[in-house]
């Protein structure tokens, strides 16, 4: 990246950290002494990032920052690169969620439990639909909030591209209803382990969770995403 670039980064996090509004195009190329062009250009990098959103009406503003889309990004272009690159991902998620897991659930209290049961209620209440429905949102949820506690800003963001990038390609390994029920399974002796504070247990319950999913053809998932 360019020192241009940079110092138009740095500018817009000087103006997030300090609450200063965004001055308009022209006034940041005087500013930053870049052609109008440039900073027009740098600020779609800092849009495709999210970092900002620029409207006709409101001008440019900062937005809450995440990793996320900037993860993203380079993920999807992995990915139609190489659509294997998909078991990578999954293999760096895992390992993480398993490398976390005694650090976040001791964090958890009794309202995240209850969350955890409340996203497993919503999770079956879509599989028992006729027809059934795959509960990827409950799904996501469900991760996630078990580690979002931690308040470990590149860890979630990490976490979140995986689902992130999961659903923009509508994929789940589990279509089926008796593979659903079979994963939410797993999830309820996860939770209920939480709840009963029996970390190891719930350990074994995410590790068991995961070599079923590893079990999955590779060939499945690359046809899919192909």
């Amino acid at each position: 990246m360019k020192h241009s670039n940079l110092a138009l980064l740095s500018y817009l996090a000087t103006c997030a950290k300090e609450g200063k509004s965004i001055p308009s195009i022209s006034q940041l190329s005087d500013e930053l002494g870049l052609s109008t062009s440039a900073v027009r250009e740098q600020l779609e990098v800092a849009r495709q990032l999210e970092v900002v959103e620029v409207k006709t009406k409101t001008g440019i503003q900062t937005s809450s920052f995440s990793v996320t889309p900037a993860i993203c990004l380079a993920t999807r272009y992995g990915l139609d690169l190489d659509p294997d690159m998909i078991w990578e991902i999954l293999s760096v998620r895992q390992h993480l969620e398993l490398a976390y897991w005694q650090e976040a659930v001791v964090h958890l209290t009794r309202k995240d439990a209850d969350h955890l049961a409340n996203t497993i209620e919503s999770a079956l209440k879509k599989i028992n639909s006729n027809p059934s429905v795959i509960p990827m949102d409950e799904h996501k949820e469900f991760h996630l909030a078990i580690y979002r506690p931690l308040n470990n800003f590149f860890l979630n963001s990490v976490l979140e591209t995986y689902w992130e990038v999961n659903q923009s390609f509508e994929y789940s390994l589990y279509t089926d209803k008796a593979s659903l029920e079979n994963v939410w399974t797993y999830h309820k002796k996860i939770y209920q382990a939480i709840a009963t504070r029996d970390y190891h247990l719930g350990y074994q319950a995410l590790k068991t969770h995961f070599e079923i999913v590893r079990t999955k053809s590779k060939p499945e998932l690359k046809q899919r995403f192909e």
